[in-house]
């Protein structure tokens, strides 16, 4: 019975985990989205920065770091304020907009590397919001898609809020989201120096703009599947606490791909006091595809639910 057991938490874990893998795509859809959307607005920003102070299309580092006029400054900061108070609740975007240094004696370079700072901030809020939909409704379908027996409890939007907030392996998905978006402005910043040293056309510091978006890619499906991962086990971890489940087991997909720290862990049992992502719960790094599933000392707990629980019989996600 214990092996029966053991079986349908593992086939159970895993049916949600391959949901997990059609659905995350929304997510990454919805950030790659954001980006092409950033991309389109700082091509324009790019064309429109040539127009007014390149001669010929091309620019000079010299002209590119001539003062620009309070006039030209104004539209920037009639949009950035305009952006602090209609998100005047949000601790993480104003640190970040505050931050910004504006002056009337700025260079039109700094003025085309505030341009790219700001969009990048919009579509990090963006997606921190994406995020924390997406992630909330898969800890809320998760939850209920491992209730046995007669269970109906759900979970409060604090058990959820502070699943989402935590802070596994020094970072939540929020942190990391304006960590990784701040590289990639960099990157962008670094494309406009450069183009202004070489002399570039537009066109040719639009395209070099365009390949740092499309580097966006892998980065944006490893962050989904990697946070999603950890919300799944977070949750499910919650939802065996609810049972009274003691300790679980580490489960580690085992193929090729499997990485030698989650190699390691598979089979090993811990105790759901202990539980802790990155240390001995998945997520374990980026990509994790590992699971906790009860241990066998705790599998008696449901032998009553069995008969009334089909493993193959998933919940609707919407």
């Amino acid at each position: 019975m214990v092996r029966q057991m053991s079986d349908y938490w593992q086939k159970r874990t895993q049916g949600i985990m391959d949901l997990l893998d059609v659905k995350d795509k929304d997510l990454t859809d919805a950030v790659l989205k954001e980006y092409q959307s950033a991309s389109q607005d700082v091509a324009i920003k790019i064309d429109e920065f040539y127009e007014r102070y390149a001669d010929n299309n091309t620019l000079s580092y010299a002209d590119a770091h001539k003062r620009i006029r309070k006039t030209d400054l104004s539209d920037y900061v009639k949009r950035a304020n305009d952006y602090r108070m209609s998100n005047k609740d949000n601790p993480e975007l104003l640190k970040r907009l505050n931050a910004q240094y504006m002056t009337s004696k700025i260079s039109r370079l700094e003025l085309l590397k505030l341009e790219i700072d700001f969009r990048i901030l919009q579509a990090s809020n963006q997606q921190v919001g994406s995020f924390t939909e997406y992630l909330a409704k898969e800890s809320a379908y998760i939850y209920g898609a491992l209730a046995v027996g007669n269970a109906i409890k759900t979970l409060n939007n604090a058990e959820i809020d502070s699943i989402l907030s935590f802070e596994w392996s020094g970072a939540n998905y929020s942190h990391r989201i304006w960590r990784d978006n701040d590289v990639l402005a960099n990157k962008l910043k670094d494309v406009l120096v450069k183009a202004a040293i070489n002399g570039s056309n537009p066109r040719v510091t639009a395209k070099n703009l365009r390949d740092v978006f499309g580097g966006t890619k892998p980065n944006t499906e490893r962050l989904v599947r990697t946070e999603s991962t950890y919300v799944a086990n977070a949750t499910t971890a919650k939802r065996y606490e609810s049972y009274g489940v003691e300790s679980y087991e580490f489960v580690a997909v085992m193929d090729n791909r499997t990485s030698s720290v989650c190699r390691s862990l598979n089979g090993e049992v811990f105790k759901m006091n202990d539980f802790a992502p990155g240390t001995n719960a998945p997520s374990m790094h980026p990509n994790c595809r590992s699971t906790i599933v009860p241990s066998d000392d705790e599998l008696t707990k449901f032998n009553k639910y069995l008969d009334q629980d089909t493993v193959d019989d998933l919940p609707s996600w919407d």
